[in-house]
């Protein structure tokens, strides 16, 4: 498990690294509740990340909602309100970045392009923190991992 220390020195790892570190980390058991979401990694991607989910129809985004069942949706912070968009599940998979075990976020066929197509693989940093590591399922877009973090709320 991670240490606090090494969870807050994230943000200045390379972009290329963080593979490494996620397949060093174990896939959580279950997930329930509410995980408020940070942008990691690379200055530069931090600063774009927030921005660039705008027009992809996930601006604002605070984080993700599990359920007891492995269903869960996105939340988002609009006009002072936390709205719930963009349907989720949960199942556990292989890792599409490494094959290992990992919590993988699947979004429904109806979600708006493209989130039927991404991928959100999930591994535990500590008992309260997770490594998302976010992967588009379509042709060389397989090999870009994003990392983002979610807390436990």
């Amino acid at each position: 498990m991670a240490t606090t220390m090494q969870i807050n020195g994230l943000e200045h790892m390379a972009l290329g690294d963080f593979p490494a570190l996620f397949a060093s980390l174990e896939a959580p058991q279950a997930l329930l509740g509410d995980y408020r979401a940070a942008f990691t990694g690379p200055t530069w991607l931090q600063r774009i990340a927030g921005p660039g989910l705008w027009p992809l129809g996930l601006g604002g985004w605070w984080g993700k909602r599990f359920e007891a069942d492995g269903s869960g949706v996105n939340l988002v912070q609009r006009g002072g309100e936390l709205l719930r968009i963009f349907p989720i599940h949960l199942v556990s998979a292989p890792s599409l970045l490494d094959g290992k075990p990992c919590l993988s976020v699947r979004y429904h066929p109806e979600c708006p392009f493209p989130w039927p197509h991404i991928i959100d693989d999930l591994r535990s940093l500590d008992e309260r923190t997770l490594l998302g590591m976010t992967m588009v399922n379509a042709g060389a877009l397989r090999r870009l991992a994003l990392p983002f973090l979610l807390f436990k709320a």
